[in-house]
């Protein structure tokens, strides 16, 4: 008998998952890292973009969550954001901000910012030397 999976992350390994404000903070707590394109429907570089996305999502391991979000219709996240550009890439590591990046990307742009998220941030010499 296989193992109960959430019916929001139930399509992770076909497709990319779309979070809106109130499914967001749980889908990306609930995962090792989390990317997140923010995208629009009438936006030319997300859609050349979005079968790289796509192809990321299927080929992810099940603690990788690759998800979007629609801007014209997530304005919460949109602002606790500071989404000014489509697409914007942010990627989580353990539900904390990693990293973010506007502009379109093929695949292996998308792979490396995987990679990047799966190590936690380094702390600033200044942080380290004043712990903070």
């Amino acid at each position: 008998m296989s193992a109960w999976v959430p019916p929001l992350m139930a399509k992770h390994k076909h497709a990319s998952v779309a979070l809106t404000a109130a499914t967001f903070d749980e889908a990306v707590a609930s995962h090792r890292v989390t990317l997140v394109d923010f995208w629009a429907t009438w936006c030319g570089p997300c859609h050349s973009m979005a079968p790289d996305l796509e192809q990321v999502a299927r080929e992810s391991p099940d603690d990788i969550l690759i998800a979007k979000v629609d801007v014209d219709r997530e304005n919460e996240l949109v602002e606790r954001f500071g989404i000014r550009s489509m697409p914007t890439i942010i990627t989580f590591h353990q539900g904390e901000l990693h990293s973010r990046f506007s502009g379109a990307v093929p695949a292996a742009g998308l792979w490396q910012a995987i990679a990047d998220a799966e190590k936690p941030p380094r702390k600033s010499l200044l942080k380290t030397l004043f712990r903070r």
